[in-house]
């Protein structure tokens, strides 16, 4: 699998996830400023928008989130892909050959 669109996939819902509950707030806080001086069609016309900006940060959470999974079980899957050593040696490398008895041989 490519990392590639994995990574952009997590940063982009990474931001999308911090900022959007900023424009959230600033949007609905702009619908009550324009609500109270009595500007009702811009109030709904902010309340709509909000709407549409929380739809789309509870999607990039979801989203987030199941990239986020895709990335982990990509990165589990790594090792069986026939990583190298990286300089390990197998236990059979690393037992002394010809040194000692043999298997059933008697000492003394």
């Amino acid at each position: 699998m490519h990392r590639l669109p994995i990574r952009a996939a997590l940063t982009w819902g990474l931001v999308a996830t911090l900022l959007l509950p900023v424009v959230l707030a600033v949007v609905l806080g702009l619908a009550g400023l324009l609500g109270a001086v009595g500007d009702d069609s811009g109030a709904r016309g902010c309340g709509r928008a909000a709407l549409a900006v929380g739809v789309v940060w509870i999607v990039a959470v979801v989203l987030t989130t199941a990239a986020s999974a895709v990335a982990l079980l990509d990165r589990m899957d790594a090792p069986r892909r026939g990583r190298k050593n990286r300089g390990r040696r197998s236990r059979r490398e690393r037992e002394p050959r010809g040194i000692g008895p043999e298997p059933g041989e008697r000492i003394g």
